[in-house]
């Protein structure tokens, strides 16, 4: 028997009246303990849809449910009973909330036959979040990693929850866009948000979200792995999908409880080293960078929003900590990439080697005074990368440039965005290589356009 006030459901038989006085209870019996209960958490809502199944005795006719949900977080107006089994032969009359008993309701069920049936009691709760956390650990020659996933669940709602398969909605249902297409669909105008016409549909919309990013149980296995949906749930702005558990766990209240989601072996990555002076600052930060897809054997799902702490392995059988990184929520086949900081064993060193200004063009006002109002500047350098790490690098150089500038290099080099050049130089190790170049801005009236344009090279 579940320890909290949710097992104090109960049911009894309602007699005809025969001699007994109308609503009397006979053969009060305690409903047997959950079969099974299942949790889907989505955080964005604040909100939990519990599904527990439980086997009931009916007896022939109307029998009379009792529900309870005492210093709970459970909305009672999402409480629904639904048959398993039998269930051309059991209907949910009513629900009725008595007015003496706060936090109850009594549900009057007709059966036509007697004997045991399964049924799904379901509800949404508030006080149940998740967060994700990530190790990878890569060989001392950082050429493959061991990438674990970990999701803690952490239980504020008043409820126990013993032996429940816990399931993730990670991403964002639209529920506003989801309420109106509901709205529609019933015929009528769209609710004002916080009310009761809102609050109904919205759970209603959260239900079907939920059911439609649910897929059948993947078949038993010998190591942790992940089950998600062959697909992500799209749905106008939305972009949501499951991500299940393995196994099960009861999450006593006011308890955090940490289990393993994901174990990819042997995942390969890249290492790159960026030089982004506007965005990381002049030295070399470095990267280690992997794609999501079964290639890079970390299964088929996208991967939840999660820390992710990077580890090598060291000659002496320990770990050394290289660094972490918050990564978002990454779909299929996309980039998971994680900044370890800057490498003191790389070293990016700019040597400039000319700056003169030219091309000026002066105005003069009718009293004969004259100014300079257009000219251009012209910088050049001769860039140096060192490379210590004893290894050969890939140094992927981003360089930014406000204004109207031209910009010229004889190493390959190609536009990244308006403002932005970019260019990817491999250094083999223990080496060096310079990269020249100029950039010609052109203020005042000489500026014609506010980009960076390529110049030969």
């Amino acid at each position: 028997m579940n320890r909290t006030t949710i097992a104090s459901l109960l049911i009894a038989a309602v007699l005809a009246p025969a001699g007994l006085a109308a609503g009397k209870n006979v053969d009060l019996v305690t409903l047997p303990s959950r079969q099974s209960v299942q949790l889907t958490i989505y955080n964005s809502e604040d909100i939990t849809l519990v599904k527990e199944t439980r086997f009931l005795t009916f007896k022939k006719g109307v029998n009379r449910m009792q529900f309870a949900w005492t210093n709970t977080l459970i909305d009672p107006t999402s409480i629904e009973l639904v048959p398993l089994e039998q269930k051309d032969k059991i209907e949910v009359l009513s629900t009725i909330f008595p007015g003496q008993k706060p936090q109850h309701l009594i549900w009057n069920v007709k059966s036509d036959f007697s004997g045991m049936a399964k049924v799904e009691v379901s509800y949404f709760i508030s006080g149940l979040t998740w967060q994700m956390d990530y190790t990878a650990v890569c060989n001392p020659d950082e050429t493959n990693l061991r990438f674990r996933g970990f999701v803690r669940v952490s239980n504020n709602s008043g409820e126990e929850f013993e032996n429940a398969e816990v399931r993730l909605i990670v991403g964002t249902i639209n529920l506003v866009e989801k309420v109106a297409e509901l709205a529609r669909r019933y015929g009528i105008r769209p609710p004002e948000k916080a009310s009761e016409e809102y609050e109904g549909l919205k759970k209603e919309a959260m239900r079907r979200s939920m059911d439609a990013a649910e897929m059948p149980p993947a078949e038993p296995a010998a190591a942790p792995v992940v089950t998600a949906p062959k697909q992500i749930v799209k749905e106008g702005l939305s972009e949501y999908f499951m991500f299940s558990v393995p196994g099960t766990e009861t999450i006593p209240n006011g308890w955090s409880k940490r289990m393993q989601a994901l174990d990819a072996e042997d995942v390969k990555f890249d290492i790159v080293h960026r030089v982004r002076a506007y965005q990381y600052g002049p030295w070399p930060v470095r990267f280690f960078i992997f794609t999501n897809d079964t290639d890079h054997k970390l299964g088929e799902g996208p991967l939840p929003d999660g820390l992710v702490r990077v580890f090598r392995e060291n000659a002496r059988g320990g770990l050394a900590y290289l660094g972490e990184q918050q990564v978002n929520y990454v779909p299929i086949k996309a980039k998971a990439e994680i900044n370890l900081g800057p490498d003191r064993l790389v070293v990016y060193e700019r040597r400039q080697v000319k700056d003169e200004r030219t091309d000026f063009h002066f105005r003069r006002d009718d009293q004969g005074r004259e100014w300079v109002d257009g000219w251009n500047e012209e910088q050049s350098w001769n860039d140096e990368v060192r490379n210590y790490t004893g290894k050969d690098l890939v140094l992927e150089l981003r360089l930014q440039y406000e204004g109207h500038a031209d910009f010229r290099s004889e190493a390959q080099t190609k536009l990244f965005d308006i403002k932005t050049v970019e260019a990817l130089l491999t250094v083999k190790a223990g080496e060096s290589r310079t990269y020249p170049g100029s950039v010609k801005y052109h203020n005042g009236v000489n500026k014609t356009q506010d980009r960076v344009q390529l110049i030969g090279g």
